[in-house]
């Protein structure tokens, strides 16, 4: 395997990444929503409640002041509600009608856009790609824990 071609890959890899990240924060905006308060969300909206801030914080790879201020603007607009847990120190937040409105619209432009991205692949190249994924996927937790 060449430097060049290795270089390039990686290169290729980080701009299509940065351009998916684009599209998707455009599609966010154009509906309202910040993508941190969508990704919120979408954990809200697949487990039905949310972990602590921290742990959330954590899974999103965000700080927990993003997770602070995130969580009160989507309360403030309504796609979320905060009540009183069973423990009576903590809060509990349950995903809205609204809040889960949003969601399946999102669901619904993502996957154009996503679907939009390969256009043009047959199946055969979409299962290519995919298995490369998991073997860089593989390699790279190969190399982390023989590190860690």
């Amino acid at each position: 395997m060449s430097n060049t071609k290795l270089s390039r890959a990686i290169e290729m890899m980080m701009k299509i990444n940065k351009m998916h990240r684009g599209m998707i924060e455009h599609t966010a905006k154009e509906i309202g929503i910040h993508r941190t308060q969508h990704r919120i969300l979408m954990n809200l909206a697949r487990d039905g409640m949310l972990p602590s801030q921290k742990e959330l914080a954590d899974r999103l790879d965000i700080t927990p002041a993003a997770v602070t201020v995130a969580l009160r603007k989507i309360e403030q607009d309504g796609y979320v509600e905060r009540t009183l847990g069973h423990d009576s120190r903590y809060n509990e937040l349950k995903i809205t009608e609204k809040g889960r409105a949003l969601v399946d619209r999102t669901r619904e432009l993502f996957m154009i856009a996503d679907t939009a991205m390969f256009d043009g692949f047959t199946d055969e190249e979409l299962c290519s790609y995919i298995s490369c994924l998991e073997k860089m996927q593989k390699n790279i937790q190969k190399q982390t824990t023989q590190k860690g």
